[in-house]
């Protein structure tokens, strides 16, 4: 049998993918969640009672409950949701520590035990995508601090927010925001400094409207998701993964150093160059970085001296500043 070769001007069908939403209590997320198509909600979190629109439900007291279900458990439905991703890993947590190998004397999980933590959730999550289904990850909102700005991050234990957010093909932060006609609730896809958000369907921010006006609002937007991607050539999905990567890194970057690696790593000629200069820029104003063009790195500002202005060394990076 010959190899199905996936051309680099051919699309890379997508038929299920995973989409992050998070937010801070009451604002809809679960009731949203409800209006993806034909759903069956994990209730890790005891919340889903507060759904107008509850559909299906499981309520779950322990990991052992979704660890071992199977594809046939879940043939009649089209969406997973996991409400909450931070509840799942409590009790993935939980499940853990019943070894002391995974656990220092103090009793919480070792290094060893928060590996298996990200191990054991990501692998659970793509074996839910393997059966054919759809997963919305719903989870609160916390703040971190970089500096004098406040970041808005899923309320997820140690590293695995940044596993969920590798694994997602969409992030949003799901806020309320004021209007002319007054305050609206809005799901925020595009990337932010003041928030985590990943757009690979091209959704932008969309405004949430009651679920009784459209039943099928979360429904809509994975299909066109699904449809953008699936209109990419395998070329420019490569291109696209390797800005969401990008910007996957940035969420560690710290210091100046790290910021210098990763603008090193830039090529010009990548169809996503601008937009990956732009995010390497965004994080440096966020940790309150400059850039020095005499030695073409970014340093801490002096105390006392006015941030110096970017001065871009070619015209591609001259645009970016622009847009800054």
């Amino acid at each position: 049998m010959g190899l199905n070769i996936v051309t680099s001007m051919q699309p890379l069908n997508v038929e299920n993918i995973i989409t992050f939403i998070y937010g801070d209590p009451g604002i809809w997320k679960t009731s949203l969640a409800f209006t993806a198509k034909n759903p069956i909600l994990f209730d890790f979190d005891k919340g889903a009672y507060r759904a107008s629109n509850r559909k299906d439900t499981v309520q779950i007291g322990s990991w052992q409950e979704v660890a071992t279900f199977t594809a046939q458990d879940l043939a009649s439905y089209d969406t997973i949701i996991i409400d909450t991703a931070g509840r799942a890993l409590d009790m993935i947590t939980d499940n853990l520590k019943g070894d002391s190998r995974n656990t220092r004397r103090d009793g919480q999980l070792s290094m060893q035990g928060y590996g298996k933590l990200g191990g054991i959730f990501t692998d659970w999550l793509k074996m839910l995508r393997g059966m054919g289904k759809d997963i919305v990850l719903l989870a609160h909102a916390s703040e971190d601090k970089d500096g004098d700005n406040v970041i808005k991050r899923p309320d997820m234990v140690g590293g695995s927010k940044k596993e969920a957010y590798k694994i997602a093909d969409m992030m949003a932060y799901m806020t309320t925001q004021q209007s002319q006609n007054g305050d609206i609730k809005v799901l925020n896809f595009m990337p932010s400094s003041t928030y985590l958000a990943k757009d690979s369907g091209r959704i932008g921010n969309v405004q949430i409207v009651p679920m009784t006006e459209a039943p099928n609002q979360l429904a809509n937007i994975i299909q066109a998701t699904k449809d953008h991607i699936n209109s990419l050539s395998a070329e420019a999905a490569k291109a696209q993964k390797e800005l969401d990567d990008l910007r996957n890194d940035l969420l560690d970057a710290e210091t100046t150093s790290d910021l210098d690696e990763l603008k090193a790593d830039l090529k010009i000629e990548h169809p996503l160059y601008l937009e990956m200069a732009k995010s390497i820029m965004s994080r440096s104003k966020a940790l309150g970085f400059i850039y020095d063009k005499p030695s073409n790195s970014f340093v801490e500002p002096e105390p006392v001296v006015e941030d110096a202005e970017f001065e871009p060394a070619n015209e591609q990076e001259a645009e970016v500043a622009n847009a800054e």
